[in-house]
């Protein structure tokens, strides 16, 4: 915990801490009521916040031993160019001097900065979060030479929840779908949804926002209207526009409602963060410094270990990577973590002393007359893959009195909810793409793959009324053994997940695009310990 101080490290406590996350069978289901302490009023200055985590000190000989740091920790920005920029302490400040967008004299924008401004718990909560990634963003964005009032995008989806889930299912700051997740080679699976990555996702996000500028001529209103409602939608408004002889640019043009209101929406809080004291407002300073670095752990690793070596909170440690399912890193990799900045090269040097063994304990268990591998993998709750994998088997059978390793504790979901049914195939299925024919319907292509209607329209995005026509593509899931029967349901729903979060949004019903924005607002399903989110 902060402020607590491991006076050395040695393998065998590390060997206890092991034995005793291997005894966990399961994890226990988040505190909804814990939530993440906030800034102080945003007309009051920020309180002393904890102290800096502490990394377990490793003995000299085993310094020695393991590799220098410097091949195992990284920033994931680049260098600073500019003195000047590097030497303001408030990251705000930063973003006011990089504003390129223009201004609009349109009403809507000075009627949603008064709105924002009126939700002084809602812009704590926001930064509150924003402090661990803001200065990454920012970063990034200067690096492509994009205007910096896109750091602000992430308030105007998520609030900058990286456990953000819509309806519409999209997830992470950026609010992405699987679809242009996938596009954008953004890893979903059981183990992680880089959607919630906070480096991969935003890396996706800025890929996807500089594809659209250059698409829509350069016109960054244009580009952030179709971040909001696609690039086909955009076009198809700037098409109709041109044939009636229309302007073509953003606040003319005939988009959804929840789109016209989306740039003015960042507008408004983009002039906030320029004048606060205007409205009223006095914002916590955000370091201009990096929260994080990434460190290269090499192999899998047991998450509870790695907050044990750093000496921070699991949720903590969760925060800066919100991307995994699970209580270990996936064994395929990416093999990195985000960690506190300054505790980065002591962490490094810690992992790196540790074996393969040590970093994901495992157990060795004796297959039983009648087990199955794919019994095992349902028991343990893991993938069929992952034993494989494992235990460097090609096939599914096991024999009895056979020998094999097994992850010494159940590989638990996080947090309860965090995984949404749908996003990611259940263990022992993969997906693929099924065809229409002509005359299909949703019922008849879920007879003939023995799939519940439900279960194939909640997995394509579909309600079981939508009407199929010949060459539409849906996405299948079966199972690796073929098994004919139907699935049973192993997550919640995202409606399910949805009707149990609690909201804070019955205050916002103002007209206009103010309204708009409240109907995307609403639309968030938040999947985290912090309950109060929905209203951003």
């Amino acid at each position: 915990m902060p402020g607590s101080t491991w006076q050395a490290f040695r393998v065998p406590a590390v060997l206890a801490a092991l034995a005793l996350l291997g005894a966990c069978a399961s994890t226990p289901a988040a505190d909804p009521s814990k939530d993440w302490a906030m800034v102080p009023a945003t007309k009051l200055a920020r309180v002393e916040g904890p102290a800096e985590p502490v990394v377990a000190a490793v003995p000299q000989e085993i310094q020695n031993a393991t590799p220098s740091t410097d091949a195992l920790v990284s920033s994931p920005v680049p260098p600073e160019s500019s003195a000047p920029l590097a030497e303001l302490t408030n990251v705000f400040d930063r973003i006011r001097l990089g504003y390129k967008l223009p201004d609009s004299a349109d009403r809507s924008i000075a009627g949603l900065a008064r709105y924002f401004a009126g939700k002084p718990e809602f812009l704590d909560r926001t930064f509150d979060r924003a402090e661990r990634y803001l200065y990454y963003v920012v970063r990034e964005l200067e690096a492509r030479d994009m205007p910096l009032e896109l750091a602000l995008l992430p308030a105007i989806e998520s609030a900058y929840n990286p456990y953000a889930y819509s309806r519409a299912r999209a997830a992470g700051i950026w609010q992405f779908i699987a679809p242009t997740a996938r596009r954008y080679e953004v890893r979903v699976n059981w183990w992680q949804d880089g959607r919630r990555d906070i480096v991969d996702s935003t890396r996706a996000a800025l890929d996807y926002l500089s594809e659209l500028h250059t698409m829509f001529g350069g016109d960054w209103f244009l580009a952030v209207a179709a971040y909001n409602c696609g690039e086909a939608g955009v076009q198809r408004a700037i098409n109709k526009a041109r044939r009636a002889g229309k302007p073509t640019d953003f606040w003319h043009l005939k988009l959804p409602r929840e789109t016209r209101g989306y740039v003015p929406s960042l507008l408004a809080m983009a002039r906030i963060v320029a004048d606060p004291e205007k409205y009223g407002l006095e914002f916590a300073s955000i370091a201009n410094r990096p929260y994080f670095a990434q460190v290269e752990v090499g192999s899998q690793i047991d998450l509870r270990l790695a907050a044990m070596l750093l000496n921070v909170s699991e949720d903590e440690l969760h925060e800066l990577n919100p991307a995994f399912n699970r209580w270990a890193t996936d064994p395929d990799g990416p093999h990195h973590l985000l960690v506190p900045f300054l505790v980065a090269p002591e962490f490094a040097r810690t992992v790196a002393s540790l074996s393969t063994e040590l970093r994901m304990p495992v157990e060795r268990y004796r297959v039983a007359d009648g087990e199955s591998m794919q019994g095992l993998a349902r028991d343990r709750d893991i993938p069929v893959a992952t034993i494989r994998r494992m235990n460097g088997i090609m096939t599914a059978e096991l024999h009895s009195g056979e020998d094999i390793l097994l992850p010494a504790s159940k590989v638990a979901p996080l947090r309860a909810g965090l995984i949404i049914e749908g996003e990611t195939p259940l263990p022992g299925h993969r997906r693929h793409t099924y065809v229409v024919r002509r005359g299909e319907t949703l019922a008849s292509i879920a007879r003939r793959n023995h799939v519940g209607v439900e279960e194939l329209a909640q997995l394509n995005g579909l309600t079981t009324s939508s009407h199929l026509s010949a060459g539409n593509k849906l996405v299948l899931e079966v199972s690796d053994h073929k098994v004919k029967h139907r699935k049973k349901k192993t997550t919640r729903s995202a409606a399910a997940v949805a009707a149990a979060t609690p909201r804070k949004l019955s205050d916002l019903g103002s007209r206009g695009a103010a309204a708009a924005l409240a109907a995307r607002a609403a639309t968030l399903a938040v999947v985290a310990d912090d309950a109060h989110l929905s209203d951003g």
